[in-house]
C-alpha cells in the first residue's frame, strides 16, 4: 500500500513509485502554475461533456427512445454506464501515449476525441426521424467518449501531480477533482439557464443539442490552448505496458481499484443521483418554479463542492492524505446511503441544499486527494498507465452504474438494496485505506 516514509528511505515498497521526471525537478512556481492552468482546462472541457450527457438524460431520453416507453431513463443511464466499460481501453492507450510522447499530447488528443461525440451527438438524428438507429448511435458515441474520458482521468491527474511545486502537490493536484465538479457546474449552469429561457418541452427539442454544442467550442479552444503547455516525458519512456503494470506493481493497481471502487460510487451517487432524485421530486410537488429552486439549489451546493477540493488538497499537504480518506471512509458509511433513501421525500429548497453540502462534504475527503494518492503509488514510466487503468477498471465496475442501478432498484421498490449496495463499496475504500501508511511528504518530491 502507498507509503510515504519508504520515499526517504529509497526502498522500492508497495504503493511507493520511482522519483518524478527531471521536468518535475525543474519546475519553478511560476511554471508550475502555468501548467496548472493549461493543464486544468482540458480537463474541464472533457468533464463538462461527460456531464452533459448525465445532466440531460432526463431531456434528451425522448429524443433518442420511444417517448411512450417508461423505461427510456433507465435505458439512458444504461448507455451512461457503458460508457465507462470502455474506459480501460482508453486508459491504456492515452496512458500510453502520455507516458512516451508527453501528458499534453495525450491530454489534448482525449480531449478532441471526446468533443467530436458531442458533436455528434449535438447533430445526431431523434427516434422520430430514424427510429431504433437513434439509439445505436447514441451507444456509439457513448463508447467512443468512454474510450475519451477513461485516457483523460490518469493524465490529467499525472500531468497536474508531477508539475506541482514541493510541498503544494496535494493543493494543485485537487485542482483536477475541483475541474470535474466544474464541469459539472458548467453542466448544471447550462441547464438553469435553458430552463429560465424556455421550459421543459424546450430543453427536450433543442436545448440538449446546444449543451452538447457548448462542449464541442470547448475542445477547439482546448486545441489552442494546448500550446502553452510543455511536459516531458519520463527517462524510460516506450516501456510502459499492461504487462509491466501488472508485473512491476500488482500490488498497487489492485490498491487503486480497492480504493476507488467506494470513491467513484459515492462520488456519482452524489453528484448524478441526489441531484436528478432532486430535481424531478421537486418538479412532481410543485411543478417548473420548483424545479427550477432545485436546480438553483444543485448549482450553488456543486460550486462549494467544487471550492472545498483545493482547501482539502492543501489540507492533505499538511496532514497527509490518509486522515482525509479515513473521514470519508467513516463517514461515507453513514451519510451516503442514507441521503439516497431521504431524497425522494426533501422537497424544500433549504433542506435540499442541507442534504446535498452534507453529502458533498464526505466526498470532499475522497475526491481532493485519490488523484495524487493514486500517483504517488507508482514509478515514474508506469504512472500514467496505473493510474489510469486502475481508475478506469473501478469505474466501469461501480461508477458509471451507480445511476443505472438506482433508478432501475428505484423502480422496483428497492431503494434500500442500492443504499447497502453503495454503503458496502465505501467499506471497501475505508478498508483500503487503513492500510495506507500516511505521511506529509511525497515520492514525487524524492528525485
Amino acid at each position: 500500500m502507498p507509503d510515504d516514509s519508504t520515499a526517504r528511505t529509497g526502498r522500492d515498497a508497495p504503493g511507493v513509485g520511482v522519483a518524478g521526471t527531471s521536468a518535475t525537478a525543474s519546475r519553478t512556481p511560476r511554471t508550475a502554475v502555468l501548467t496548472l492552468i493549461s493543464g486544468s482546462f482540458p480537463n474541464l472541457v472533457q468533464w463538462y461533456n461527460l456531464y452533459v450527457f448525465a445532466v440531460f438524460a432526463p431531456f434528451f431520453r425522448t429524443e433518442f427512445f420511444d417517448a411512450s416507453d417508461g423505461g427510456s431513463l433507465v435505458y439512458v443511464y444504461a448507455i451512461f454506464a457503458l460508457t465507462f466499460v470502455t474506459r480501460p481501453l482508453g486508459s491504456w492507450l492515452f496512458g500510453r501515449l502520455a507516458d512516451r510522447r508527453g501528458r499534453s499530447t495525450a491530454l489534448v488528443a482525449s480531449v478532441l476525441l471526446m468533443s467530436a461525440g458531442s458533436a455528434v451527438l449535438a447533430l445526431s438524428p431523434t427516434h422520430a426521424a430514424v427510429g431504433g438507429w437513434a439509439a445505436v448511435i447514441l451507444v456509439a458515441v457513448g463508447l467512443i467518449q468512454g474510450i475519451a474520458t477513461g485516457g483523460e482521468y490518469g493524465v490529467s491527474s499525472v500531468l497536474l501531480s508531477e508539475t506541482a511545486t514541493v510541498g503544494r502537490r496535494g493543493f494543485f493536484s485537487s485542482f483536477q477533482a475541483a475541474t470535474i465538479v466544474g464541469g459539472q457546474v458548467l453542466a448544471q449552469a447550462v441547464l438553469l439557464v435553458l430552463l429560465t429561457v424556455g421550459d421543459r418541452s424546450d430543453v427536450s427539442e433543442w436545448g440538449w443539442r446546444a449543451a452538447f454544442g457548448l462542449g464541442v467550442v470547448g475542445g477547439l479552444v482546448t486545441l489552442w490552448w494546448a500550446r502553452r503547455v510543455h511536459d516531458t516525458p519520463p527517462k524510460r519512456a516506450g516501456t510502459a505496458t499492461l504487462a509491466d503494470l501488472f508485473r512491476r506493481s500488482p500490488r498497487q493497481l489492485l490498491w487503486v481499484v480497492l480504493m476507488t471502487s467506494g470513491g467513484t460510487a459515492a462520488f456519482y451517487t452524489a453528484t448524478v443521483t441526489l441531484p436528478t432524485i432532486g430535481r424531478e421530486a421537486a418538479f412532481s410537488a410543485g411543478g417548473r418554479g420548483a424545479e427550477q429552486a432545485a436546480t438553483v439549489v444543485t448549482f450553488l451546493a456543486l460550486v462549494v463542492l467544487m471550492v472545498l477540493q483545493p482547501l482539502a488538497g492543501a489540507l492533505s499537504d499538511s496532514i497527509g492524505r490518509k486522515p482525509l480518506l479515513l473521514f470519508f471512509g467513516v463517514a461515507g458509511l453513514v451519510v451516503v446511503g442514507g441521503a439516497v433513501l431521504v431524497a425522494p421525500t426533501v422537497i424544500a429548497p433549504v433542506a435540499l441544499m442541507m442534504l446535498l453540502l452534507v453529502v458533498f462534504t464526505v466526498i470532499t475527503g475522497y475526491l481532493s486527494v485519490n488523484t495524487i494518492a493514486k500517483t504517488e503509488a507508482f514509478p515514474a514510466d508506469l504512472r500514467a498507465l496505473g493510474v489510469g487503468f486502475g481508475y478506469a477498471v473501478a469505474n466501469s465496475l461501480f461508477g458509471g452504474t451507480a445511476p443505472m442501478i438506482y433508478h432501475a432498484s428505484a423502480g422496483a421498490g428497492l431503494d434500500l438494496v442500492f443504499a447497502l449496495y453503495v454503503t458496502v463499496l465505501i467499506a471497501v475504500t475505508l478498508a483500503a485505506c487503513v492500510r495506507m501508511r500516511g505521511g506529509r511528504t511525497s515520492p514525487l518530491d524524492d528525485h
